[in-house]
């Protein structure tokens, strides 16, 4: 376990948080890492002029060039609409630090030189009103197409068709006599129709005239005057017949038909007072050759060096064991290393995606090497999200498009980044992330798409669009995107496995109250009700293989097929996860009952450098993979931003259950090594509890789960187990449970009060099993995991007998614990009286942001402060104040299982279920759920800084705060 003092995690730790403010009530916002990485020559993304506001967002999809010698100057072109969105001098995209440069769109560091209207930047009838049904996705494929970019050292080309002709178009920049020109440049295929070009947006009124100088039959410019200002748009080139005109406060160009190919060029110059055309002149005259747009689309010279890292091997201790994959974190591009997706090429490297926008190559996996070699392979995509690898050619899900990638040359760095489809709708918000990639045995390619945020009553303030939480299926050409399945909220990993199952995994959120892990047949409807695309709306979806308990998993990531010879045999068709919120590996033991899937989950004893993303078992050495990045609520164990890992079976026994089976009044653990029977007889090693959850438009339970057997009560219920039966070959443990019946699988809540838009369905049943076994060989085994029933194999529902004795279990009262005193309260106990002469400093969270607005408290050592902390944000937090830095990551690592004590750690052991650790916590709040108002009394022990912070599943690697007491 790290400390948080140690150089590495205090610098993400200050990079991340920005915790610290020169004056009490300031927040001091850290840029985001995204701004000192070296991008290269173009990103993709959407981009705003205003980050606080979806309004000013000025394209969906752009690609921002840089242009110029020095290339300080931006061009944005906008694939969807395949026009010029905007272009500026100055700098380049500026990033935000909110959840580490994802929430708030990138904006222009720079003055703007020109832009265009959001409507496409061609037309084949000489009008430009947009003919999509939604102001997103791409124009209709008979107006344009837009086909890919080709890079060339210092070159863009962009390639697409209009009206069924080829183009290429360049953008540039130079400076003539001071003034600032930027260019494109053009290469069109022969026409049959006229085509229209929007130049840029200009003022139209009745002031503004338009007048066109010749200065030779190959070249001149187009001024337009509006009072004092004018601007000059200078050709080279052109067809002849050209035309220019004004129309709905755009200039436009007209090219006639043709039945030869042209290249020309046009200039844009800057507004400027007066009539002084001596520098477009002058431009014009000393470029006077036309680039060869189709030379500079061939491959050019690599553009990054190789970089090497050692691997850092496991200790191969366990059955598993993990080998670091070192990242190459000291590159000379400061590249925000966060990976995202991993696949295979054919000679057995590694593909990774990472969600900064690039791709990297990584060779040296060969059991005998140590040193790995990672390329950059590709740069300036947009959030990629999934990566796969077909014909050995590499395909990436971003946020805007698929993008294949192709590498012409052979010097292992892309040069071609193909649009394979962009049909894909990317709106306003950023949460709707584009996620996964993999194909099923016919060659279909399956990807999906997040849902908006934040929440609101009935599930999101933002649009809902026909693409927001659907998994899509495009054919193995990439021609046409299909949605096959629907409902889906966060659907953060996805992956195809034998017989072209389809699995994944969804957040918590609205619809969701706890993290699942699904089982998609193609057609259905999977709970996240505003984005079913249904109507009337559902009331019934298709049920999980898996709820996973908040406090166990806050963020699972890609279910895993086990297909791996080199994984044990019992375990084969099973399933693994991975974990953004945990940086862990859990294993699935998957049931099938009546063709409905139901799994056991149980983490296994791994640790990664960083939350766990994708993983994908090696076609060659049969290993795993694991691709992992750590973002907001994420925790990773070792303090980085992202991580590659290797997990490999050692041979060494299991000790782990590797089945779990239902049946009419019993539970079946199968195990690979014999039992110690006389331990493994006696129920008295055995703890199970039972609860299920609501389906409701709320964002997840707030921590709560609900009685099976108790209407109403937010409480888990004690499972008796009557006696255990030991298989005659010691492997098997059948635990008799008189009261597991299917009646008790289809247990309906009904309406309960306080939980919103609540529809009434059986939500499944799941079963916490604790057990402490000894084997025959005398290894000792302590394990938890949960089990998700459905389905009773064996037997039918029947009505819940009211007679049946239950045994609710008595747990321990969630501490309210107001005061650094530490006295627990009870939950019903009125709020803290605060004394009238006392200091109280008010404290609060709105909005979505993992942030309290006061990150600075200063005092006395011999004062009392009592905190009032409001939430007004859309979830649940609490403040906790520890002892020291050296406190916050395991208070907060132990929080994450401490969900009966209302996420405030009663021990940093979670084996030791009663004992106190009394050391690192000083004083803390209860849970705050939306609107409450919570208040935490504090004397200090003496002068020191004292960190508060969120433990809620996570919150704490984002939400501090430091209170400085001074003598």
């Amino acid at each position: 376990m790290f400390s948080p003092r140690s150089p590495r995690i205090a610098t993400i730790l200050a990079t991340l948080f920005g915790c610290l403010a020169a004056l009490t009530g300031q927040t001091q916002r850290s840029p985001s890492p995204l701004n000192a990485m070296e991008h290269g020559l173009f990103v993709s993304s959407t981009i705003a002029t205003d980050p606080l506001s979806t309004r000013s967002i000025f394209v969906y999809k752009g690609v921002a060039v840089k242009v110029g010698k020095d290339k300080d100057a931006v061009f944005v072109f906008d694939t969807d609409l395949i026009r010029p969105a905007r272009a500026w001098t100055g700098g380049f995209l500026k990033w935000y630090p909110a959840r580490d440069g994802l929430q708030e769109w990138p904006s222009p560091d720079g003055y703007t030189h020109f832009s265009t209207g959001e409507r496409p930047g061609w037309s084949t009838d000489g009008r430009f009103g947009d003919p999509r049904p939604w102001r997103y996705g791409p124009v209709p494929k008979s107006l344009g197409v837009y086909k890919g970019l080709y890079i060339n050292e210092e070159h863009v080309v962009f390639s697409y068709q209009i009206g069924g002709s080829g183009i290429l178009e360049s953008p540039s920049f130079e400076r003539s006599q001071g003034k600032a020109v930027f260019t494109r440049s053009f290469e069109l295929e022969p026409t049959v129709q006229t085509l229209s070009l929007h130049i840029c947006e200009i003022p139209d009124g009745s002031a503004t005239r338009l007048s066109t100088v010749n200065l030779n039959p190959y070249s001149g410019y187009t001024e337009i005057r509006s009072g004092d200002y004018s601007r000059l748009i200078g050709f080279r080139g052109l067809p002849a017949d050209s035309m220019w005109r004004l129309e709905n406060r755009h200039l436009v160009l007209d090219l006639p038909p043709s039945q030869n190919a042209s290249r020309f060029r046009l200039s844009l110059g800057p507004v400027v007072a007066g009539n002084r055309p001596d520098y477009m002149i002058q431009f014009l005259e000393s470029n006077s050759l036309l680039p060869n747009l189709t030379e500079q689309a061939k491959p050019g010279p690599a553009q990054w060096e190789t970089i090497e890292t050692k691997i850092k091997r496991g200790n191969n201790d366990g059955p598993f064991t993990t080998d670091e994959l070192t990242l190459p974190s000291g590159n000379p591009w400061n590249s925000f290393l966060r990976f995202s997706g991993v696949d295979f090429l054919s000679d057995g490297r590694a593909v990774i995606s990472c969600l900064s926008g690039e791709v990297w190559i990584v060779d040296g996996l060969s059991e005998d090497s140590d040193t790995l070699k990672w390329t950059r392979y590709a740069t300036g995509l947009n959030q990629p999200h999934g990566v796969k690898v077909v014909d050995n050619v590499i395909h990436v899900t971003a946020r805007d498009q698929i993008t294949r990638l192709h590498d012409r040359n052979g010097d292992d760095e892309a040069d071609f980044y193909e649009n394979f489809n962009n049909q894909v709708m990317a709106a306003t918000n950023f949460h709707a992330f584009t996620m996964n990639l993999d194909t099923d045995s016919k060659g279909n390619f399956y990807f999906a798409k997040a849902t908006p945020w934040p929440p609101s009553h009935n599930g999101v303030d933002a649009e809902i669009t026909p693409h927001h939480g659907v998994l899509f299926r495009l054919p193995p050409d990439g021609s046409r995107l299909d949605i096959v399945a629907s409902g889906l909220r966060n659907p953060n990993g996805l992956s195809i496995g034998p017989d072209d199952e389809i699995v994944y995994s969804d957040n918590e959120g609205n619809w969701v109250p706890t993290s699942k892990v699904h089982r998609i047949r193609l057609g259905s409807f999977h709970g996240f009700v505003p984005s079913a695309q249904l109507e009337p709306q559902p009331t019934n979806f298709e049920k999980p293989i898996l709820w996973v308990p908040h406090f166990i998993d806050n963020s699972p990531s890609t279910p895993i097929f086990i297909t791996s010879p080199s994984w044990p045999a019992e375990l084969q068709g099973q399933l693994l996860v991975t974990s953004y919120g945990q940086g862990t590996l859990s294993l699935i033991l998957n049931e099938d009952v009546d063709d409905q899937w139901q799994g056991a989950h149980l983490t296994l004893p791994l640790n990664f450098q960083s939350g766990t993303i994708h993983g994908r078992f090696h076609p060659g050495d049969g290993h795993l993979y694991i691709a992992g990045l750590t973002s907001w609520q994420s925790v990773g164990h070792g303090g980085d931003w992202g991580s590659f890992h290797r997990v490999r079976y050692t041979g060494k026994p299991l000790y782990i259950p590797v089945a779990v089976n239902t049946k009419k009044g019993a539970l079946e653990l199968k195990f690979t090594e014999p039992l110690d029977t006389e331990v493994a007889s006696d129920p008295q090693n055995y703890r199970v509890r039972q609860w299920t959850y609501p389906w409701t438009s709320q964002y997840g339970t707030r921590g709560k789960i609900y009685s099976a057997l108790h209407h109403g009560e937010a409480t888990s219920d004690q499972v008796t187990v009557d006696s255990v039966k030991i298989a005659d070959d010691g492997k098997t443990a059948t635990l008799e449970i008189p009261t597991l019946r299917q009646d008790l699988a289809e247990v309906s809540l009904g309406q309960l009060p306080g939980l919103p838009d609540m529809i009434d369905t059986p939500m499944g049943l799941v079963l916490a099993i604790d057990y402490k076994l000894r084997f025959e060989d005398g290894t000792e085994s302590a394990q938890q995991f949960h089990k998700t029933i459905h389905n009773v194999a064996g037997d039918k529902a029947t009505k819940l007998d009211d007679s049946t004795e239950h045994h609710p279990i008595i747990e321990p009262k969630a501490r309210i614990l107001e005061s650094n005193s530490r006295n627990p309260t009870s939950d019903t106990a009125p709020e803290m009286a605060i004394p009238s002469d006392a200091r109280v400093v008010d404290i609060q969270s709105t909005g979505i942001a993992l942030s309290y607005d006061i990150t600075e408290i200063r005092m006395k050592a011999d004062e009392k402060l009592f905190i009032r902390y409001r939430n007004a944000s859309d979830m649940t937090h609490n403040l906790v104040i520890v002892k020291s830095e050296d406190d916050i990551y395991p208070v907060g690592i132990a929080a994450l299982s401490a969900q009966a004590d209302d996420f405030v750690p009663q021990t940093l052991n979670p084996k030791a279920y009663f004992s106190q650790e009394q050391d690192r916590i000083l004083a803390a709040s209860r849970l705050a759920y939306p609107g409450d108002i919570v208040i935490v009394e504090f004397t200090p022990p003496g002068p020191g800084t004292y960190p508060y912070i969120c433990t809620y599943t996570g919150h704490f690697t984002m939400m501090q705060g430091r209170i400085y007491v001074e003598p």
